[in-house]
């Protein structure tokens, strides 16, 4: 049995990871560290997790970080897994981390994403050195690297959508590059388990609102990602918004067409490129994605609309942000670094209604 940790474990992104280990057949859940809510049974927090998930909370002092575990995910903010990455990985262990610290594979590129994140502000990476063996965890793309990998970044939840919302058209050259826009909404559970003002629900409820406008921290590593499977500069404009739902995420991307092509061209080209995907569902030509289908899995559901009158392609993708948009392709990554089966644990039906 894979021994891990999970630190930060009292956050949505850590239960998330919680839930799904306490039914995982190779791996057991060997300490769950946090900084606050310590002392106390994860399941006092999440009543849903009683008679699953029972572990006490402990405090995640430097010390205690990879101590008796083979694995370690920092389900944690910016800053906090590229502190102890290389400490752990010289130990033998291997690190997931749902932070931006390693999502991209050199300190220049990570230099230009610090400076978009509010709370990262520009801060130099603390281990530049580990940028280069790190993987991008979206499967889809990086599966072989995937295989046996020691240190992944695991994707944002908006970069999750886009990306797969996007890819087979920009692979197949039938977009122009240069000319995408994305509007994405998603529910609050995106901003974390600590209130604000934003997320209060008198100020949230029937509300929608824009925020970060162009300047998500989301976007810079949608746009490398898709640099590198298109092998062209892109041009992304992104809008996000909060939208009055507890989890979801849902990206409507518009980019102009290379050239004249028919529907039935682009549904073979989308079918082909996922055709052995598990967890991403090619929806039929004319039907549209929405959250409420993919609700409590890992699945990825994509379409597209051809608008030909104005020479578009209109392509939708539709995730659980809280799963495949983080403890979800977590845990997919973690299978394909340990051997294990990609699609172990993760073959949830989504909730419905």
């Amino acid at each position: 049995m894979v021994r891990a940790q999970i630190v930060g474990a009292t956050g949505y992104g850590g239960v998330g990871m919680a839930e799904l280990l306490s039914r995982h057949p190779e791996i057991e859940i060997a300490s769950l560290l946090a900084k606050s809510d310590v002392g106390r049974p994860l399941s006092d927090f999440y009543p849903h997790l009683r008679g699953f998930c029972d572990q006490v909370v402990e405090d995640a002092a430097p010390e205690r970080i990879g101590e008796d575990a083979d694995l370690v995910i920092f389900a944690t903010p910016d800053g906090v897994g590229m502190t102890h990455a290389a400490r752990l990985l010289e130990a033998g262990r291997r690190v997931v981390d749902y932070s931006g610290d390693f999502r991209f594979p050199t300190a220049a590129l990570y230099a230009r994403y610090a400076q978009t994140h509010p709370s990262v502000g520009g801060r130099p990476h603390a281990a530049p050195e580990l940028l280069e063996q790190s993987v991008y965890g979206v499967p889809e793309l990086h599966r072989e690297r995937l295989r046996g990998a020691r240190l992944v970044g695991n994707p944002g939840c908006f970069a999750v959508a886009m990306i797969l919302a996007l890819a087979p058209a920009l692979e197949a050259g039938l977009i122009d590059p240069r000319s995408l826009i994305v509007d994405g909404k998603t529910g609050v559970s995106g901003a974390g388990k600590k209130p604000s003002a934003t997320n209060h629900f008198p100020e949230r409820n029937e509300s929608v609102a824009p925020y970060r406008v162009a300047n998500h921290q989301h976007l810079f590593e949608t746009q490398t990602a898709l640099e590198a499977l298109a092998a062209a500069p892109i041009c992304l404009t992104f809008v996000p918004h909060l939208v009055p739902t507890t989890r979801g995420i849902i990206c409507t991307c518009y980019a102009s067409l290379r050239s004249d092509i028919a529907p039935e061209a682009v549904q073979a080209v989308y079918e082909a490129f996922y055709a052995e995907e598990p967890f991403v569902r090619v929806l039929p030509s004319g039907l549209t994605p929405g959250p409420k289908a993919v609700i409590g899995s890992n699945l990825c559901d994509v379409s597209t609309v051809l608008d030909r009158p104005n020479g578009r392609l209109v392509m939708v993708g539709s995730i659980d942000n809280l799963l495949k948009g983080q403890a979800g392709v977590a845990l997919q990554n973690i299978n394909l670094m340990f051997g294990f089966p990609e699609t172990m644990g993760l073959e949830r039906v989504p909730i419905y209604p």
